[in-house]
């Protein structure tokens, strides 16, 4: 992006040092964002920042998408050579805020969404991300393909309802499951696997593993149920016959389309099926229950965060940039996209929940917990959940040798 110059008169210098212009007249903030470029928040994080551009001379803001993410951010806090600002996804108390200058007193901080507050909240009562939106996930789903199939969404609350649904689905000789599983978008298999694991270990008030999977005493033998439910959805004939080959774009194109009827996403998988068919009827549910003593539930947390880097040498732009992106349009505009709630509240703020209000209605009177790997499992962890899926997925590893690499991997990592 090529930077853009002012001159100013000298009469009038004085005036613009008193209103606090960046320290050099040409400046350039890279943000890193976890989204790949053919995402709809990716796409409209670029326009803002152009938007943004046009109304502050001298700043430049590079949007960027940074190649296997998690481990190039590994590698940059390693290096201590970071973004300006970058998205959290998920981890900006856990593993970044030590890299993160706290926003606290920042003028928005008061508006931030009860909702999310408590997850982007370190123990000390500092935050150190702007949220621009809730995720609050489910099981995003077609709502023509299912009506063809005779299934009301709503009635699922366990994984037999789910397959019973499935059934239903498979005899119009539609997908019931899409994922992509190609490697380079094998996070969609460890995605799965987030969504499944509180079902069998978390969400049931009268036997669960919190406790010992915090404690570093979780039985990995445990498990097993969770890996196997991908298993079994691929020998049921569930799953898109392409699971080893399909890449993330087709999830929101087959939704789209009419050919798949669920996808294990947030709500931003049903923002990329709009981009292919804005007229379709979608929705989403709460995740059904493993057994029938508990109830669905919903993963609530970060989706679109931005911080800003402690020793970045453009922190003053870099905060008002933020300010920028904290102004209702902007934040209404990130959380429309994705389907999600707003991540600021009070006048002005509100996404356009559309077709997708009733289900967010539903989604509030289920119970709400963070992402499983985000609080249960040590850094590092999400890569052994999405390879040992992918080995599931393409018989190279048995259910015993997935429990055994989880299990390894888990007391490797806790222990660091």
């Amino acid at each position: 992006m090529t930077e853009m110059t002012r001159i100013y008169p000298i009469a009038i210098v004085g005036l613009w040092i008193a209103l606090a212009r960046p320290a050099s007249a040409d400046e350039e903030l890279t943000v890193a964002l976890n989204f790949p470029q053919s995402d709809a928040t990716f796409t409209e994080m670029k326009k803002l920042a152009q938007a943004y551009e046009k109304e502050t001379p001298g700043v430049s803001i590079n949007v960027v998408s940074l190649p296997s993410y998690e481990n190039t951010m590994k590698t940059k806090m390693a290096a201590r050579d970071l973004p300006d600002l970058w998205s959290t996804h998920g981890w900006s108390v856990a593993r970044y805020s030590e890299y993160l200058t706290p926003l606290g007193g920042e003028p928005w901080a008061s508006k931030v969404n009860p909702l999310i507050k408590p997850v982007i909240t370190d123990n000390t009562g500092k935050i150190f991300v702007l949220p621009l939106d809730v995720d609050v996930a489910g099981i995003a789903f077609n709502r023509e393909i299912l009506d063809k199939a005779g299934v009301d969404p709503l009635a699922i609350k366990t994984w037999d309802d789910f397959r019973a649904a499935c059934d239903k689905v498979k005899k119009l000789k539609k997908i019931c499951v899409h994922i992509a599983g190609r490697a380079t978008d094998s996070w969609t298999v460890g995605n799965f696997y987030d969504w499944v694991a509180p079902s069998f270990l978390i969400t049931n008030e009268k036997a669960n593993s919190r406790a010992a999977l915090k404690a570093g005493s979780f039985d990995w033998k445990n498990w097993r149920p969770v890996a196997k439910l991908l298993v079994d959805f691929r020998d049921a004939g569930y799953l898109n016959p392409d699971y080893m080959q399909g890449n993330w774009l087709d999830v929101g194109k087959k939704l789209a389309s009419g050919d798949a009827a669920f996808g294990f996403f947030g709500n931003y998988v049903i923002g990329e099926a709009k981009k292919y068919n804005p007229k379709g009827k979608y929705g989403f549910i709460p995740l059904p229950a493993a057994s029938t003593d508990d109830t669905p539930s919903v993963i609530t947390g970060e989706r679109v965060t931005l911080g800003v880097w402690k020793d970045t040498k453009h922190k003053a732009t870099a905060l008002k940039f933020l300010l920028f992106m904290s102004r209702p349009d902007n934040v209404n505009k990130i959380a429309t996209i994705n389907g999600n709630p707003t991540g600021l509240v009070g006048t002005g703020y509100k996404s356009d929940e559309g077709d997708l209000a009733p289900y967010f209605r539903e989604a509030i009177r289920a119970r709400a917990f963070s992402y499983f790997d985000r609080e249960y499992l040590p850094s590092g962890m999400w890569d052994a959940m999405c390879n040992t899926g992918m080995g599931l997925l393409a018989n190279t590893m048995t259910l015993d040798q997935v429990v055994a690499k989880m299990k390894n991997d888990y007391d490797s990592l806790k222990s660091r």
